[in-house]
């Protein structure tokens, strides 16, 4: 069986056809040649199922169509279906309908036009087709780009605009969160042009700490920093798995060479394996003049993180919380439970939601390891606030004192996914949704 009857929804077509069902389209197409021979019997299901699948018409439509065929098929009455019978009927049609439909309903035309542009892909069709999906609003032009990104061959000119759209939605926060996802896969099979090891400059001063939003967060207490730099980003897959790659370390990540996700952030990594990384690029860029020999790249500590996080952010909301944007939480702004992923996706897609230094996803997306102790209860911790120089920097403390991850991740709701929470892991824990990004700060003399 090839990919296509591999989908639940059409393997009946494939067994009935006595098709290998390799394409979707090929399939359909023996399946109504096999199943419905009479003549315009076949034409008849394409049309219904046009009208059905875009206009809403009911479901039972398609039982009244033939009543010749006594083939039963539970196939029939799936959306997948009926989007590929939609997609033969309009690809018989002038391009300029289904690039009407488009520009109307993108959410309800979407599957049928991808289906349809695999049927025109060696048509002259499929140009002016393409150019007419290109060719409205903004907002639409976005969405034909996610539409055409790597399904049927572009030209070089056609396939720069497609790519300039999508990094356009990425870097602007444009249409839905979902579809931005989307935007961050393609854009990573592209080659993300983004500076993705950028770094954000944090005055020194004095700021709060803390907040009133959980035990562990208290007391709110004023302490002073000097400058550092931070990475707009938590670390990449790209960026971790060359220093894999260099470094022969073990990484046990299932998504570390997805060619999709080498813009998302690198997980199942430890402290000690965040630390490694430091210490790899602090000769890296040392070499390369990006930093000079009095500076060093290393894990934030645990204040320097809340201070990029919520700048000089001093009032709390309503219930004690403080995020990167303000005191009230805000839709779209971070991949936390509420977006609804369960996962990592490419680094930056909630531009409202960066800091005031301009960080991006320090409210969600990934724990980030801090270079702070915790000590050894996971419920209350060891070293609390008022912070003070009580040892809580260390670096050589044993495994068992756990160090302390900020942020919340994918899967955190807003009491976790803010300025303040304080998380905590043993050094030697990994998991998808831990990762880190870098400080660079004076060496320590």
């Amino acid at each position: 069986m090839g990919e296509a009857a591999s989908n639940p929804a059409l393997f009946a077509f494939a067994i009935q056809a006595n098709h290998p069902g390799d394409s979707a389209e090929e399939l359909l197409d023996a399946w109504l040649s096999s199943t419905y021979p009479e003549p315009g019997a076949a034409e008849l299901l394409v049309d219904r199922a046009y009208k059905l699948t875009i206009h809403g018409l009911s479901p039972n439509s398609l039982d009244e169509i033939s009543p010749t065929s006594t083939q039963s098929n539970p196939a029939r009455e799936r959306i997948v279906v009926h989007r590929l019978l939609a997609a033969r009927y309009l690809a018989g049609l002038a391009p300029k309908i289904a690039i009407d439909l488009f520009h109307e309903k993108p959410h309800v035309s979407n599957h049928v036009l991808k289906s349809c542009l695999l049927r025109l892909s060696s048509s002259y069709k499929s140009v002016e087709l393409v150019d007419g999906l290109l060719g409205g609003s903004l907002a639409s032009s976005q969405r034909a780009a996610l539409l055409v990104a790597g399904l049927i061959p572009l030209s070089a000119e056609v396939e720069s605009k497609v790519r300039s759209l999508i990094l356009d939605i990425v870097e602007n926060g444009a249409l839905s969160a979902g579809e931005r996802e989307k935007a961050g896969r393609l854009l990573s099979r592209y080659g993300d042009p983004r500076d993705l090891t950028g770094l954000a400059v944090v005055p020194a001063g004095s700021f709060l700490i803390g907040s009133e939003s959980h035990p562990n967060s208290q007391p709110l207490n004023r302490i002073s920093l000097e400058r550092f730099r931070i990475g707009l980003y938590p670390v990449t897959n790209r960026d971790y798995h060359t220093f894999v790659r260099d470094t022969s370390r073990d990484w046990m990540s299932p998504d570390g060479a997805d060619p999709e996700r080498s813009n998302a952030p690198a997980t199942d990594l430890t402290w000690h394996d965040a630390r490694a990384y430091c210490q790899w690029l602090t000769e890296r860029w040392r070499e390369e003049n990006k930093i000079n020999s009095n500076e060093h790249v290393r894990l934030p500590s645990e204040p320097e993180w809340e201070r990029a996080a919520r700048g000089d952010q001093g009032e709390t909301g309503t219930e004690g919380l403080i995020f990167p944007w303000g005191t009230n939480w805000e839709e779209d702004a971070g991949n936390g439970d509420e977006t609804g992923f369960n996962k990592t996706c490419a680094v930056g897609l909630f531009p409202k939601g960066r800091s005031p230094y301009g960080c991006y996803d320090m409210a969600g997306h990934v724990w980030e390891w801090c270079s702070t102790l915790w000590g050894e209860d996971m419920a209350t911790p060891t070293f609390q606030y008022p912070w003070r120089d009580d040892g809580r920097e260390s670096t050589d403390a044993p495994d068992h004192v756990r160090r302390v991850l900020r942020g919340g991740c994918f899967s955190s709701p807003e009491l976790k996914a803010n300025c303040t929470y304080r998380g905590s892991l043993e050094p030697t824990g990994f998991w998808r949704g831990n990762g880190f990004r870098v400080v660079v700060a004076s060496v320590d003399l």
